[in-house]
């Protein structure tokens, strides 16, 4: 049987003696390259590093043997290492073993993830679901598929770094609008004359922590006839009243053409979906290579899953401490004369310089809070920032100190109070 993979092999491999230069002079000049390019990183203050977490990403959090309160992580519940989580995690790998083994469409096709994927499609109030490995898989194989020479890709400037790698892969035009300027978008689509139109957006921006302006999109879809592709990871048990994401949040349910996300931030697990028409599933299902020649997610995790769904909804006090921690920071942050804008549990608070933003978060650090710089290029140059991202499970003092800390640790680089 022909394997594409067979075709690759040898694609990259050099002839022997290829330029007349010997294999240790390349590797020499390649050592050099990347010496330089580290260097550079560090003198710009972008040289990125691994810490080292001991134990469950939780409220207080051990990184390298300290104890630190933690607002950079994206479980945004807690669920990751709730009780009946872990515990659901421990029945399915006693049931079906650690991993899948194989991919969806060979032998790693479990009840288990069946049975996730029609519990997701009732939470999400669609015909069907489809479960990926991972959001970054979900994203770049939906715009994949549905890019073609004779599509459009409408991308929000920002958007995930999941879906800009999206844009640059597929096979279509990609159109850039202005954030959220629903005026822009309308003049891009009006003006193009291609055959498929996609519009694709975060439902809440991972960085600004704002949300997207669903009912406008929804709108300008069907006056243009395109399809509408949502991002919900941050908005998928995070927004009111129910944690069901952005179209549950705006009474839109069902407008949108394919809805993403994934169980790796609210939800505490991993992997991702995709909910959206049967036929647009069984599309997905015969022609995402990102699914087809994937391996399965592990069974365990999706048992975990399902059991993170249960918890949602039936506990709603998870979702509303998590926005009762949200309106605590935003009234000690203005309290401090700090104002922000974020309308969810993710804050972005503007600092300015690469190396100014990390010597802030290493103040932070100082005082017991791990709160991550963000630096270009994911926000643009200049406009370094830390991300706050709050958790149901942080305590009311954990909260006024973080603010406190924050404000504290700002006025000590010098950056003025806004």
């Amino acid at each position: 049987m022909f394997d594409e993979r067979e075709a690759d092999s040898g694609r990259n491999e050099p002839s022997s003696g290829q330029h007349g230069h010997s294999s240790h002079e390349q590797e020499s000049s390649f050592s050099e390259d990347i010496e330089r390019e580290l260097s550079a990183l560090k003198k710009q203050g972008r040289h990125r590093f691994l810490r080292r977490v001991s134990g469950a990403q939780d409220a207080e959090i051990v990184i390298e043997g300290r104890k630190l309160f933690n607002f950079s992580s994206n479980n945004y519940l807690g669920l990751s290492s709730h009780p009946e989580v872990v515990e659901a995690f421990q029945k399915y790998a006693c049931l079906y073993g650690v991993g899948a083994g194989a991919s969806r469409l060979i032998g790693g096709n479990m009840d288990i993830h069946a049975e996730l994927e029609d519990a997701f499609a009732r939470f999400k109030g669609s015909e069907a679901a489809l479960v990926f490995s991972s959001g970054y898989l979900a994203n770049i194989g939906i715009l994949n598929v549905l890019g073609s020479p004779a599509a459009t890709i409408f991308s929000d400037e920002l958007n995930h770094a999941s879906i800009i790698d999206g844009c640059r892969m597929a096979q279509a035009g990609v159109t850039v609008y202005r954030h959220a300027d629903m005026n822009h978008l309308e003049g891009l689509l009006k003006a193009s004359s291609a055959r498929r139109k996609l519009i694709v957006t975060d439902g809440v921006f991972s960085m600004k922590g704002d949300i997207a302006p669903l009912p406008e999109l929804v709108a300008l879809k069907k006056l243009y006839g395109a399809l509408l592709i949502v991002d919900d990871a941050h908005a998928t048990g995070v927004l009111p009243p129910r944690g069901r994401g952005s179209a549950d949040y705006f009474g839109l349910s069902g407008e949108i053409d394919i809805d993403m996300g994934t169980f790796s931030k609210a939800l505490g697990t991993y992997g991702a979906y995709i909910c959206a028409a049967r036929p647009i599933i069984d599309y997905f299902i015969n022609k995402c290579r990102t699914f087809i020649y994937n391996t399965a997610l592990p069974p365990a995790v999706a048992g975990a899953t399902l059991k993170s769904i249960e918890l949602l909804s039936g506990r709603p006090e998870l979702l509303s401490r998590l926005w009762t921690n949200q309106e605590i920071f935003r009234r000690e942050m203005e309290r401090r004369g700090r104002r922000v804008h974020s309308k969810t549990p993710i804050f972005q608070v503007p600092v300015g310089s690469d190396r100014q933003t990390m010597d802030v978060s290493r103040k932070l650090y100082a005082k017991g809070l791990f709160i991550h710089g963000i630096r270009p290029p994911t926000v643009p140059e200049g406009e370094g920032q830390l991300r706050v991202s709050l958790m149901a499970t942080h305590t009311t003092a954990m909260v006024v100190k973080a603010a406190g800390g924050i404000d504290e640790a700002l006025q000590e680089e010098g950056v003025e109070r806004y």
